[in-house]
């Protein structure tokens, strides 16, 4: 276990990196023996004996009555909520760390009325940073409005659902007792009836009195229309210049503030761009400590350390690591997470990632991880968690052993034709896995391999449908 721990912060000790500032399913259910399927099943057991598979709580987070364990159904539950990888973070009882970002960011929006950009890579904390932020704007009566960009999404039919969530009682023209205020008319009600542009808008914007407004963009990266990003920065520069009571937020993968909004110097007096930094450590072990509060389970000292060393200062990884060893810990009826609890939920995650790979990708692996060192693959994929994906050979050099040459890696690798894009026209060349999904499962799988290799007793594997 020691060769373990020596051979982890290796692979995942920090970069520094330049900001602009199928085994057989079984399913149970409570300690209800397991429902055979159908297929591949003992015939010696009666069907009609079998316990059908049912939800722990119903769909207004009760326990069910026929929960078996409550203060373990009540752990469950308290952790589903915590360390729930797969959505944001919306309540600031649960918001680990960042506190120092969520200062800035309010500082930027208060002392400088600049509008926000916040940016970073993928999983690193941006929608549940501007979550908070409107939860807390709330509380000191700012009118928030969030909207979620999509690739095909149309600069009008975005702004005017934003429109559509802001009362017309905030205009400067309408009396507290108007027709309007009254009926609750909204001031996507004073828009053209077909397409509008930035002009309108910003003109519409600029009649607000009586509060301030703040407009979050999420995952504005996916814009790929230039029209729709030359609009936004357009309002961006027309509600400065009339000095409008609305303030945009834009958040978006992206490894500066350039990349993110382009190169339009016009709006860059106007434009705060602000980094989303991975967690410290300090801050993985505050994320820990908030599951610890909420469902009365604890992390041992080993089980904290490993988590530290695996999520690398990813919230999307160690709530992900947390949420799976928690509950191998409570399928075992126990409310104390070991050391072996998260090594065994790695089936787990290895599994969920590999199922989110395509074909392709999972060939290619499966052929490179028979025939190379592991360790060196694993350090490629850690170089790939950069914002954008694009790494080059400096990136993996320091992360593998002096033996291995980090050029000549990559070039080998990138021969398969399945794993990376190869961008030449830049010297040095740089690379990005084609799958944003691989560089997680090779580092999680690899981790894993690294385990079943050391000899240690290997935890047994947590039955599918057990949550």
């Amino acid at each position: 276990m020691a060769a373990l721990f020596n051979w982890i912060p290796r692979l995942f000790r920090r970069r520094k990196r330049t900001f602009d500032r199928p085994e057989r399913v079984s399913f149970r259910a409570g300690e209800h023996r397991h429902l055979r399927m159908g297929w591949g099943t003992d015939d010696t057991e009666p069907a009609a004996e079998a316990q059908f598979p049912s939800f722990r709580a119903t769909a207004i987070d009760q326990l069910n009555t026929l929960a078996d364990n409550n203060k373990l159904m009540r752990a469950r539950l308290a952790l589903r909520d915590v360390f729930t990888p797969a959505q944001p973070v919306t309540e600031r009882t649960r918001f680990a760390g960042r506190l120092g970002v969520l200062a800035k960011l309010i500082e930027d929006l208060e002392e400088q009325r600049s509008h926000v950009v916040v940016y970073g890579e993928r999983g690193i904390g941006k929608t549940s940073l501007v979550h908070i932020l409107a939860d807390v704007a709330r509380d000191s009566r700012y009118q928030v409005v969030y909207a979620s960009c999509g690739a095909n999404s149309r600069f009008d039919e975005i702004f005017r659902a934003i429109l559509n969530e802001i009362p017309q009682l905030y205009l400067r023209n309408v009396a507290p007792t108007a027709p309007e205020a009254e009926g609750g008319a909204v001031m996507a009600d004073r828009l053209p009836q077909g397409p509008f542009g930035p002009r309108e808008l910003s003109e519409l914007c600029s009649q607000i009195v009586g509060t301030r407004v703040l407009i979050i963009l999420d995952e504005y990266d996916r814009i790929t229309d230039p029209e729709f990003r030359q609009s936004v920065a357009e309002l961006i520069k027309n509600l400065s210049d009339r000095a409008a009571r609305v303030q945009l937020i834009l958040t978006g993968v992206a490894s500066n503030l350039q990349e993110l909004i382009g190169y339009i110097p016009s709006i860059r007096r106007n434009i705060v761009g602000l980094p989303m930094p991975r967690l410290t450590d300090a801050e993985v072990d505050a994320l820990i400590r908030i599951g610890e509060n909420a469902a009365g389970v604890s992390f041992e000292e080993p089980a904290v350390k490993m988590v530290r060393l695996l999520s690398n200062g990813s919230p999307y990884l160690a709530r992900l690591i947390c949420h799976h060893s928690s509950l191998r810990a409570m399928d075992e009826g126990r409310l104390s997470v070991s050391l072996a609890d998260v090594w065994g939920a790695l089936d787990s995650i290895v599994d969920e990632a590999q199922s989110r790979i395509t074909p392709l990708s999972k060939a290619a692996t499966k052929q490179l991880l028979e025939s190379r060192d592991g360790s060196a693959l694993a350090a490629v994929a850690r170089a790939a968690s950069t914002p954008d994906g694009w790494f080059a050979a400096e990136d993996v050099g320091p992360l593998v052993d002096g033996r291995t040459d980090a050029a000549s890696l990559l070039a080998e690798l990138a021969e398969t034709g399945e794993l990376f894009d190869v961008d030449a026209s830049v010297d040095p060349r740089r690379y990005r896995f084609r799958d944003e999904a691989l560089p997680t499962y090779l580092l999680m799988r690899v981790a894993r391999d690294q385990f079943s290799a050391s000899g240690e007793p290997r935890p047994a594997r947590r039955q599918v449908g057990a949550a």
